[in-house]
């Protein structure tokens, strides 16, 4: 399939649709007016056939509106981006495609702050789980293997049940920051949920020092939760971490179905109340249930016989960052997925 062609089917019946879908079900009190201006995005991060998953980035108070985060699983060699788009990061995915060549399990994407009506500048991300030789030809693709040894140097002073699995940067943000973020391991999340103070040794073989105890205490609090957790930290340029620590609160094994209950009266309610109590949420929480689907579309394939798409919103994350050990306004995620069911 042409990329010309691969846009139209998207926007047709791809995530595009899911992005209509999205919108018929919500309204602007939660997303303001960014749909129009991530649809349109989302179109210039398409490359090759295949739909990339669009992650949908809330603010739980303030002003309405949402950032994309659009990630592709796979790219096939010799996938070229339309004339126009792609956001000047051909030479990334041309170096992406290789390594889904060789069937290493990785995921690669572009991201916009849409919520501010930015469709210019981009970022981008690398999830390459164990896979650490990844990072260095990474972010060479991307211009920037000067802060390859800075981000290893944090990557190797993580501690056990802290493994590094993704990096990030997004050059139009005030100091360039570089983001590394993984998984927490289970034991190592159980054992600072019940005592908090454990935390300080793990900060500060990292590097980080911008807690306090009140930062702690809150942490402590957020970890029993959720089923799994993800840490952020941002590495500068200069290769010291910055006050800025992300907690997110997964949601992925919340099935579709399940969505509505896990928010009224399941672990997503416990956490809402918990982020209203902080004053970090308002009561647009309440919509994020709503917004979550699940259906099959048909449609007819390019050989003449019927097939179907499977579209998808599911719940993914609620974020708290601490900037200063100062916990900051939560975010929620929401995951739109597409794609030909058997293909």
């Amino acid at each position: 399939m042409q990329d010309d062609a691969h846009y139209e089917e998207a926007v047709e019946r791809g995530t595009g649709f899911s992005f209509q879908t999205l919108e018929r079900k919500t309204r602007p009190p939660f997303h303001g007016d960014s749909f129009g201006i991530a649809r349109g995005a989302y179109e210039r991060t398409l490359i090759g056939d295949g739909y990339p998953a669009a992650y949908l980035e809330f603010p739980l108070l303030g002003s309405p509106g949402f950032d994309l985060l659009s990630v592709h699983s796979a790219v096939r060699p010799g996938s070229r981006f339309a004339s126009g788009v792609g956001f000047g990061y051909q030479a990334m995915f041309d170096w992406f495609s290789g390594i889904c060549e060789r069937g290493v399990n990785a995921s690669c994407g572009i991201e916009l702050d849409t919520s501010v009506g930015e469709i210019e500048r981009a970022g981008v991300y690398l999830q390459y789980r164990k896979h650490t030789d990844l990072i260095a030809p990474f972010l060479k693709s991307i211009g920037e293997e000067a802060r390859t040894e800075s981000f290893l140097a944090v990557v190797n002073r993580m501690p056990e049940g802290w493994p590094p699995a993704y990096v990030g940067l997004f050059p139009g943000r005030a100091g360039t920051p570089l983001r590394v973020g993984g998984y927490l391991g289970g034991a190592i999340q159980k054992a600072c949920a019940a005592d908090p103070a454990l935390l300080v040794a793990q900060f500060d073989r990292i590097g980080f020092t911008a807690y306090d105890g009140e930062m702690l205490s809150r942490c402590g609090a957020l970890l029993p939760l959720a089923p799994s957790v993800d840490f952020q930290f941002d590495i500068m340029p200069d290769g010291t971490l910055s006050d800025v620590f992300g907690l997110s609160l997964s949601f992925n094994e919340t099935r579709p179905r399940e969505a509505r209950v896990c928010m009224e009266s399941g672990y997503g309610a416990r956490i809402r109340r918990t982020l209203q109590e902080w004053g970090l949420a308002d009561e647009r929480w309440r919509l994020i249930a709503g917004a979550v689907f699940a259906r099959h579309v048909p449609f007819i394939r390019e050989d003449g016989f019927e097939g179907r798409f499977a579209l998808c919103c599911m719940l993914n994350y609620a974020k708290v960052k601490f900037a200063g050990a100062v916990a900051q306004p939560a975010k929620f995620y929401l995951a739109l997925s597409a794609g030909e069911v058997g293909a």
